[in-house]
């Protein structure tokens, strides 16, 4: 496991998920999700990461693994 799906790992447990290992193949679809969860994983990715992530790419997203994806390529 990458150092970036460690901390993203950390965040969906915490923010998305609290009983459960982060999942990063699970889509976000399946997660049942708030929308005000996914903004408080997105405002908290920025903070760990330095790098806020487009409202239009997070939009995009399918999984935790898309957003380690892109957290690699970007931040």
């Amino acid at each position: 496991m990458s150092a970036t799906q460690d901390r993203v790992g950390a965040l969906a447990k915490k923010l998305l998920d609290p009983e459960r290992e982060a999942d990063f193949d699970v889509a976000f679809s399946e997660r049942e999700v708030s929308s005000m969860d996914a903004i408080a994983f997105a405002k908290a990715l920025a903070a760990e990461f330095n790098h806020e992530i487009p409202a239009e790419k997070f939009a995009n997203f399918k999984n935790l693994r898309d957003v380690v994806s892109y957290l690699d390529a970007n931040a």
